[in-house]
């Protein structure tokens, strides 16, 4: 594949020797004064386009990396109005951050067009499937708008366990297999009795007033339960509680893991396959490219001896999003999210007809799309050898 300087260097490539390092240091170093980043990345030719999975399958300029950022910027410069119609495509985002692999800057747009959506939010300009996501993460604490409450008998350990809105609404039973697991690894998980979002989807939508709101209050309960680590099964969950409330001031005092984390730290010895397998993997977006883990799930399926691992053309943190990232464009729009998913199955079956992923919405995004693989999460795969 390509580096993404390669584009740099071919322009350059009849100018002097002292030209060059002219330009290179003034681009490298970010030395090209006169524009803020949004404007920067409205003027780019589009360089991250090739590996934008809304841009790949949705094929329009206004929803491509630098489309979004010039509309972003238009508004921002008044020249067209914050309304709905015009706010829409800076909703057809999976925040999967592809583009800062290829960025010379390594621009999240992401990050770029989020005050856009705070402002819209701010003045109520928001879809009513957006809005819907808001009033149910204020009623409930939970996407899917239902108060979560165990039963009586669970019990506290040492390691909490953080299931995340998916798994308590569509994977109860891997939250199950999740706490067996870490039982077999040497940990006491236990879960929480009314377990709210981790705040991610509201950061997502522009809602950081909601986000910061629901990020201290479970600040405020996990840190009353002294407890040293907090386990997730959901990479989104993961990197909120590890970097987003940390970048909003909110101080978590346990060490927060991805479970996949929790694996390498414990897996020390091979397994062993009870027959002969063929599997590929799907690395999420979160864990590879936000958690900065492009290998580990890779790394996991290799410890067992008997499964050949099969690597898909994009992987690591060069994966791509299965349409379901970012809370957005598989409610505004989820033909899209479905035909971003299936680009992701028509490539992963090209190296097997068995995928394994570390999040449990990656899994219900590639199992909705085709029925003929079998999509499984790692806590599910690792069972069988454990």
């Amino acid at each position: 594949m390509p580096g993404k300087w390669d584009w740099l260097m071919e322009s350059l490539k009849d100018k002097g020797l002292r030209t060059k390092y002219s330009l290179i240091f003034k681009f490298i170093g970010k030395k090209i004064s006169g524009a803020d980043d949004i404007t920067k990345c409205a003027l780019c030719p589009n360089m991250c386009r090739h590996a934008c999975p809304v841009s790949i399958v949705d094929g329009k300029e206004t929803t491509s990396p630098a489309g979004k950022a010039r509309i972003a910027l238009f508004i921002n410069k008044k020249v067209i109005d914050l309304n709905l119609d015009n706010i829409y495509p800076l909703y057809m985002c999976l925040s999967c951050d592809a583009c800062t692999q290829w960025c010379p800057f390594e621009f999240s747009v992401a990050d770029l067009i989020r005050p856009l959506k705070e402002e819209a939010v701010k003045k109520g300009l928001i879809p009513n499937e957006i809005r819907d996501v808001f009033d149910k993460l204020e009623s409930s604490g939970n996407i899917y708008g239902r108060r979560i409450k165990e039963p009586s008998e669970n019990k506290r350990g040492n390691v909490l366990f953080l299931r995340g809105c998916e798994i308590i609404e569509n994977f109860p039973e891997l939250a199950d297999k999740s706490i067996a697991l870490l039982k077999k690894l040497g940990y006491e998980p236990f879960t929480l009795e009314n377990e709210k979002c981790c705040g991610m989807p509201a950061y997502n939508l522009g809602n950081i007033d909601l986000f910061k709101k629901l990020a201290k209050e479970n600040a405020k309960i996990i840190n009353s339960l002294n407890v040293s680590l907090v386990i997730t099964s959901c990479p989104s969950c993961a990197y909120a509680y590890r970097v987003l409330y940390k970048k909003f001031g909110i101080n978590l005092k346990p060490k927060v893991l991805h479970i996949t984390e929790a694996l390498r730290e414990n897996l020390k010895e091979k397994l062993v396959a009870h027959e002969s397998l063929e599997v590929t993997y799907h690395d999420p977006c979160k864990l590879a490219i936000s958690l900065n883990e492009p290998d580990l799930l890779r790394s996991i399926l290799e410890k067992i001896e008997g499964v050949s691992v099969k690597a898909p053309r994009r992987h690591g943190k060069n994966t791509f999003c299965c349409g379901y990232g970012g809370s957005a464009i598989s409610r505004l729009n989820p033909k899209l999210a479905n035909e971003i998913a299936k680009e992701r199955i028509s490539e992963l079956k090209e190296e097997a007809n068995v995928i394994i992923t570390a999040c449990p919405t990656c899994k219900k995004a590639l199992s909705k799309v085709n029925s003929d693989i079998t999509v499984l999460d790692i806590i599910e795969f690792l069972n069988q050898f454990i």
